[in-house]
Protein backbone atom coordinates (compact mmCIF):
# COMPACT_ATOMS: atom_id res chain seq x y z
CA UNK A 1 0.00 0.00 0.00
CA UNK A 2 1.40 3.58 -0.93
CA UNK A 3 2.06 5.92 1.90
CA UNK A 4 -0.70 8.65 2.35
CA UNK A 5 0.53 11.86 1.32
CA UNK A 6 2.02 14.29 4.09
CA UNK A 7 -0.44 16.42 5.62
CA UNK A 8 -3.78 14.70 4.62
CA UNK A 9 -6.93 13.93 6.56
CA UNK A 10 -8.69 16.21 9.27
CA UNK A 11 -6.66 19.64 9.58
CA UNK A 12 -5.15 20.38 12.54
CA UNK A 13 -6.48 22.86 14.82
CA UNK A 14 -4.50 25.22 14.62
CA UNK A 15 -5.56 25.05 10.66
CA UNK A 16 -9.10 24.82 11.45
CA UNK A 17 -8.82 27.81 14.16
CA UNK A 18 -6.81 29.31 10.93
CA UNK A 19 -9.40 28.88 8.63
CA UNK A 20 -12.62 29.94 10.80
CA UNK A 21 -10.70 33.18 11.77
CA UNK A 22 -10.09 33.59 8.12
CA UNK A 23 -13.90 33.73 7.17
CA UNK A 24 -15.02 35.60 9.97
CA UNK A 25 -12.41 38.23 8.77
CA UNK A 26 -13.79 38.63 5.49
CA UNK A 27 -17.63 38.27 7.23
CA UNK A 28 -16.67 41.38 8.90
CA UNK A 29 -15.73 43.22 5.83
CA UNK A 30 -18.13 42.57 3.64
CA UNK A 31 -20.50 43.28 6.73
CA UNK A 32 -18.86 46.73 7.07
CA UNK A 33 -18.80 47.51 3.45
CA UNK A 34 -22.17 46.68 2.60
CA UNK A 35 -24.09 46.51 5.41
CA UNK A 36 -25.92 43.45 7.10
CA UNK A 37 -29.20 43.31 4.62
CA UNK A 38 -27.05 43.35 1.32
CA UNK A 39 -24.50 40.96 2.70
CA UNK A 40 -24.86 37.39 0.71
CA UNK A 41 -23.31 34.18 1.68
CA UNK A 42 -21.80 33.65 -1.66
CA UNK A 43 -19.83 37.10 -1.76
CA UNK A 44 -18.67 36.38 2.17
CA UNK A 45 -17.36 32.80 1.31
CA UNK A 46 -16.23 34.29 -2.40
CA UNK A 47 -13.85 36.76 -0.25
CA UNK A 48 -12.61 33.95 2.15
CA UNK A 49 -11.93 31.07 -0.40
CA UNK A 50 -14.24 28.75 0.84
CA UNK A 51 -17.79 27.20 -0.80
CA UNK A 52 -20.86 28.79 0.83
CA UNK A 53 -21.74 24.92 1.54
CA UNK A 54 -18.66 25.02 3.77
CA UNK A 55 -20.06 28.45 5.71
CA UNK A 56 -23.69 27.21 6.33
CA UNK A 57 -21.77 24.40 7.89
CA UNK A 58 -20.46 26.16 10.47
CA UNK A 59 -23.02 29.23 10.82
CA UNK A 60 -26.31 27.97 10.47
CA UNK A 61 -27.56 31.81 8.82
CA UNK A 62 -26.12 35.33 8.72
CA UNK A 63 -27.42 36.43 11.93
CA UNK A 64 -25.33 33.86 13.66
CA UNK A 65 -22.33 34.69 11.07
CA UNK A 66 -22.93 38.11 12.26
CA UNK A 67 -22.97 37.42 15.97
CA UNK A 68 -19.24 35.32 15.49
CA UNK A 69 -18.03 38.41 13.42
CA UNK A 70 -18.60 40.94 16.44
CA UNK A 71 -17.96 38.30 18.85
CA UNK A 72 -14.40 38.15 17.58
CA UNK A 73 -13.88 41.89 16.80
CA UNK A 74 -14.65 42.50 20.48
CA UNK A 75 -12.26 40.17 22.12
CA UNK A 76 -9.56 41.59 19.75
CA UNK A 77 -10.61 45.44 20.77
CA UNK A 78 -10.61 44.03 24.51
CA UNK A 79 -9.09 46.68 26.43
CA UNK A 80 -5.41 45.86 27.70
CA UNK A 81 -4.42 45.07 30.92
CA UNK A 82 -3.07 48.90 32.16
CA UNK A 83 -6.87 48.81 33.60
CA UNK A 84 -6.54 46.12 35.65
CA UNK A 85 -4.28 48.31 38.28
CA UNK A 86 -4.48 51.37 40.52
CA UNK A 87 -7.05 53.43 42.00
CA UNK A 88 -10.61 53.89 40.63
CA UNK A 89 -9.79 57.40 38.48
CA UNK A 90 -6.60 55.72 37.00
CA UNK A 91 -8.08 52.43 36.20
CA UNK A 92 -11.21 54.24 34.78
CA UNK A 93 -8.81 56.49 32.80
CA UNK A 94 -6.88 53.72 31.28
CA UNK A 95 -9.56 51.60 30.08
CA UNK A 96 -11.14 55.13 28.30
CA UNK A 97 -7.55 55.49 26.35
CA UNK A 98 -7.70 51.86 25.20
CA UNK A 99 -11.81 52.17 24.15
CA UNK A 100 -10.78 55.12 22.19
CA UNK A 101 -7.63 53.42 20.75
CA UNK A 102 -9.86 50.66 19.78
CA UNK A 103 -12.75 52.51 18.51
CA UNK A 104 -11.30 55.00 16.29
CA UNK A 105 -9.90 52.79 13.51
CA UNK A 106 -11.03 53.00 10.37
CA UNK A 107 -13.18 49.66 10.22
CA UNK A 108 -14.40 49.65 13.89
CA UNK A 109 -16.14 53.26 12.39
CA UNK A 110 -17.52 51.10 10.02
CA UNK A 111 -18.78 48.62 12.16
CA UNK A 112 -20.58 51.28 13.98
CA UNK A 113 -22.02 53.15 10.72
CA UNK A 114 -23.66 49.87 10.23
CA UNK A 115 -24.78 49.25 13.49
CA UNK A 116 -26.44 52.86 13.89
CA UNK A 117 -27.85 52.30 10.35
CA UNK A 118 -29.59 48.87 10.01
CA UNK A 119 -30.11 48.03 14.26
CA UNK A 120 -33.14 49.90 13.80
CA UNK A 121 -34.76 48.08 11.02
CA UNK A 122 -33.18 44.37 11.70
CA UNK A 123 -34.08 43.10 15.70
CA UNK A 124 -30.74 40.56 15.43
CA UNK A 125 -28.53 42.98 14.44
CA UNK A 126 -29.89 45.21 17.59
CA UNK A 127 -30.05 42.13 19.75
CA UNK A 128 -26.27 40.81 18.73
CA UNK A 129 -25.24 44.58 19.25
CA UNK A 130 -26.65 44.64 22.85
CA UNK A 131 -25.24 41.75 24.31
CA UNK A 132 -21.51 42.59 22.73
CA UNK A 133 -22.01 45.96 24.17
CA UNK A 134 -22.92 44.50 27.92
CA UNK A 135 -20.11 42.01 27.71
CA UNK A 136 -16.94 43.43 26.11
CA UNK A 137 -17.66 47.79 26.87
CA UNK A 138 -19.84 47.74 29.66
CA UNK A 139 -18.29 44.12 31.78
CA UNK A 140 -14.73 45.62 32.34
CA UNK A 141 -16.27 48.59 33.59
CA UNK A 142 -18.58 46.69 36.54
CA UNK A 143 -15.58 45.30 37.54
CA UNK A 144 -13.62 47.75 37.90
CA UNK A 145 -17.09 49.55 40.19
CA UNK A 146 -17.67 46.30 42.10
CA UNK A 147 -13.87 45.95 42.95
CA UNK A 148 -13.82 50.10 44.38
CA UNK A 149 -16.69 49.10 46.68
CA UNK A 150 -19.72 50.35 44.68
CA UNK A 151 -23.24 47.94 45.62
CA UNK A 152 -23.57 45.48 43.78
CA UNK A 153 -26.79 46.71 41.86
CA UNK A 154 -25.90 49.79 41.25
CA UNK A 155 -22.71 48.74 38.77
CA UNK A 156 -24.23 47.46 35.57
CA UNK A 157 -26.02 50.69 35.16
CA UNK A 158 -22.98 53.22 36.17
CA UNK A 159 -20.96 51.43 34.14
CA UNK A 160 -23.63 51.63 31.02
CA UNK A 161 -23.32 55.27 32.10
CA UNK A 162 -19.57 55.49 31.82
CA UNK A 163 -19.42 53.75 28.30
CA UNK A 164 -21.95 55.79 26.93
CA UNK A 165 -19.89 58.83 27.95
CA UNK A 166 -16.52 57.61 27.41
CA UNK A 167 -17.74 57.00 23.61
CA UNK A 168 -19.75 60.14 23.17
CA UNK A 169 -17.48 61.94 20.71
CA UNK A 170 -16.76 58.23 19.06
CA UNK A 171 -20.80 58.08 18.54
CA UNK A 172 -20.89 61.71 17.21
CA UNK A 173 -18.43 61.29 14.90
CA UNK A 174 -20.44 57.92 13.79
CA UNK A 175 -23.74 59.75 13.82
CA UNK A 176 -22.94 63.42 12.43
CA UNK A 177 -19.73 62.37 10.49
CA UNK A 178 -17.57 64.22 12.52
CA UNK A 179 -13.97 64.39 12.40
CA UNK A 180 -12.21 61.44 14.41
CA UNK A 181 -10.09 62.12 17.44
CA UNK A 182 -6.55 62.54 17.13
CA UNK A 183 -4.23 60.14 19.18
CA UNK A 184 -3.34 62.68 21.05
CA UNK A 185 -6.64 63.85 22.13
CA UNK A 186 -7.47 60.21 24.02
CA UNK A 187 -5.98 61.02 26.84
CA UNK A 188 -7.55 64.85 26.98
CA UNK A 189 -10.98 63.27 26.22
CA UNK A 190 -10.23 60.03 28.86
CA UNK A 191 -9.37 62.40 31.99
CA UNK A 192 -12.23 64.47 30.99
CA UNK A 193 -15.14 61.80 30.98
CA UNK A 194 -13.59 60.38 33.96
CA UNK A 195 -13.90 63.35 36.42
CA UNK A 196 -17.05 64.09 35.43
CA UNK A 197 -18.43 60.99 35.77
CA UNK A 198 -16.87 60.34 39.43
CA UNK A 199 -18.17 63.52 40.43
CA UNK A 200 -21.59 62.31 39.53
CA UNK A 201 -20.69 58.54 40.60
CA UNK A 202 -19.44 59.27 43.98
CA UNK A 203 -22.23 61.63 44.62
CA UNK A 204 -24.87 58.64 44.06
CA UNK A 205 -22.82 56.21 46.39
CA UNK A 206 -22.84 58.79 49.15
CA UNK A 207 -26.70 59.83 48.80
CA UNK A 208 -25.22 63.61 48.16
CA UNK A 209 -27.64 65.91 45.92
CA UNK A 210 -26.00 67.51 43.03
Amino acid sequence: MSKAKKGAGRPSAEEAESKRRNLLEAALNEFAEVGFHRASARDIAHRAGVSTRTLYNHYADKSALFEACLDMNSQMMMPSTEWEEGDLATRLFHYTVALHKQHWTDRARKIGRLIYREASVFDDVREITRQQFERFQVGPVVTILRQAGFHEEDCPRLATYFVVMALGEWQRSILFDAPPLAPEEFESQARDVVRVFLLGALAQARALSI
